[in-house]
């Protein structure tokens, strides 16, 4: 539901912008409002779980989106309808990241990495589905419809959740660090706020230095403060295991390169090779769909293995399906685009189940909301830190080789290059992580 409604709602801010005769630095804060909003309070959803219950959170989450979603259609201004995205997002927060959490409370360590890895195959599929799917509905039904189909899902979900899930037990009896959740909130919405503006309006906008000015004061307030009060909302503790940092970094690395590929791919094929939106779109879906295919897979073994290789063989896969995606050139066929994108969701597949399952393994039982809240974060950071720079790459590359090549399609497709393998490095900082993140899991205080 989370990710499908990420990408639906992507494909259908031109037919808002229209309806709502509004410019696109207007339009734009309806993804923002929802972005921003998610990867702030993730880790927030994950510790509330720990406190009072997976179960609580995950219904309350799913019921606060269904509802948000029913205001999100029935708005009449723009504003409105930014309002009602904040209110999803803080549903998608609550219920985003406790999932992981109840699959690992639902199935045995033998079987963790397989059941992450199931759920990573459910988010791929809405990923790939939700472009297409967004554009038939806005066609067809209008945009309205893209928020009206979450309503039926959420209902069956909330039903389906309340039957299945065992009722919650005692949660965390520690005090609640709210200073400290208050300091984390703030720090990370102030930063990805920087960092979004930034790319949409430009690094000169005067938001841009006071959101990361804020994003570093409150940000090393928080740091001192959770190292000295005594129940921190955050255990900066947990970073001290090797395993649990060097994977966490993994994680980011990981969704900054996949956001990378997913964000510059389309220029690449329809700006600079001239292919049809719905020919782009066909070729595209080859890395969601192998990445689909391949997690659970690479779970399973990693139930058995451990999570090192699965990992260090997934970013370097990854990392040799950007080098390659990027020095394709122009007019390349279908066939080297779909086989370059496999290549890349086959790392991604790899590298996703076994990375989640050590990060959920590497914490106590009673933190493991937190533990999910944070793989969370990290992909939502790891995402936005990748479009960020993936955008700065292939405009200042644009604007470089332009006056050189004098045609825009040479220009694009030559800047893509560059700034894909300039991102593949990004890949191949993760494998080295992975590779240091020791030869064998730890499952311990589980």
């Amino acid at each position: 539901m989370g990710p499908l409604d990420m990408s639906i709602v992507n494909a259908t801010l031109p037919v808002m912008a229209r309806d709502f005769r509004a410019e696109v630095l207007v339009i734009e804060w309806v993804v923002l409002a929802y972005l921003l909003t998610l990867s702030s309070l993730l880790l927030v959803g994950g510790w509330l779980g720990d406190r009072f219950g997976h179960r609580r959170l995950y219904v309350a989450g799913f019921a606060l989106f269904t509802l948000s979603s029913w205001l999100c259609a029935q708005a009449g201004q723009v504003g409105m309808l930014i309002a009602a995205r904040v209110l999803q997002g803080v549903g998608g927060a609550m219920m985003i990241a406790i999932g992981p959490a109840i699959l690992i409370r639902a199935f045995p360590p033998t079987q963790r990495g397989q059941a992450l890895g199931f759920q990573a195959s459910i988010v791929y599929i809405g990923l790939a589905v939700g472009p297409g799917l967004g554009g038939i509905i806005a066609t067809h039904l209008g945009w309205r419809w893209v928020f009206f189909l979450n309503l039926p899902i959420g209902v069956l979900a909330i039903a389906a959740a309340l039957v299945v899930l065992a009722p919650d037990g005692r949660g965390l009896e520690r005090g609640f660090d709210v200073a400290g959740a208050a300091g984390f909130v703030l720090a990370l919405f102030s930063g990805v706020l920087a960092i979004t503006e930034g790319a949409a309006s430009g690094w000169q906008h005067p938001l841009v230095p006071i959101a990361t000015l804020c994003a570093l004061l409150i940000g090393t307030g928080f740091i001192v403060w959770e190292a000295r009060v005594p129940s921190p909302f955050l255990e900066l503790g947990l970073f001290r295991n090797r395993l649990f940092s060097a994977a966490t970094i993994s994680a980011v690395c990981n969704y900054m390169s996949s956001s990378t590929v997913a964000f510059l791919t389309p220029f690449f094929l329809i700006r600079g090779n001239h292919l049809a939106p719905d020919r782009a779109g066909a070729l595209l879906m080859g890395m969601p769909l192998v990445m689909a295919l391949t997690a659970p897979m690479s779970g399973w073994v990693s139930d058995r293995i451990g999570s090192r290789l699965p990992t260090v063989a997934g970013m370097s896969t990854m990392a040799a399906g950007m080098w390659l995606l990027g020095g394709l050139g122009r007019a390349p066929s279908g066939r080297q685009v779909v086989l370059c994108l496999a290549v890349i969701g086959l790392g991604v597949g790899l590298f996703t189940s076994p990375n989640n399952s050590a990060i959920m393994g590497s914490v106590p039982r009673d933190r493991q909301g937190l533990a999910s809240g944070l793989v969370a974060t990290a992909r939502t950071l790891g995402n936005v830190l990748g479009v960020t720079c993936a955008a700065a790459l292939f405009g200042a590359g644009i604007q470089r080789l332009l006056p050189q090549v004098g045609q825009d399609a040479i220009a694009v497709v030559q800047a893509y290059g560059h700034a894909l393998r300039i991102m593949a490095g990004v890949a191949m900082t993760g494998a080295v992580a992975s590779l240091v993140r020791g030869p064998r899991d730890g499952v311990s205080r589980c």
